[in-house]
């Protein structure tokens, strides 16, 4: 299940890079929506946001984990950071600071890919008019 996550999230990840680029590729060009520089300011600043958030608050992104020695909880979503078990002991990876710089990446490239979700349906419905 771990690993489903952390490739859909890596898949997610790579969209986000693409969105980016070509939203601010469509906002250099003129040939978006009329509040589209705006959008993509908006987007840029919710990702910083939530970026940072993702960064600061690794560890009160607990996902549960059961297992044989009880309960235990991975920290930082969509990429494990830290694992704590039942007594609240901390097992840091070799990956985890990687995965905190993952996880930051991820929630700011997360708005702008809506963003170029919104930017495809208006061009459609741009093609659609024309």
């Amino acid at each position: 299940m771990l690993i489903t996550i952390f490739v859909a999230a890596s898949l997610l990840m790579l969209a986000g890079v693409y969105s980016l680029f070509s939203s601010l590729f469509l906002s250099l060009s003129g040939k978006g929506p009329k509040n589209w520089k705006k959008l993509c300011y908006g987007s840029l600043l919710a990702g910083l946001v939530l970026g940072l958030a993702s960064w600061l608050g690794t560890f009160w992104m607990l996902l549960p984990y059961p297992n044989i020695a009880g309960e235990g909880w991975f920290a930082g979503f969509p990429y494990v950071a830290v694992y704590v078990d039942g007594t609240g002991y901390h097992y840091h990876f070799n990956f985890t600071q990687a995965s905190v710089v993952a996880n930051g990446i991820f929630w700011f490239l997360l708005p702008m890919a809506g963003l170029h979700l919104y930017g495809r349906h208006w061009r459609r419905q741009q093609q659609k008019a024309a």
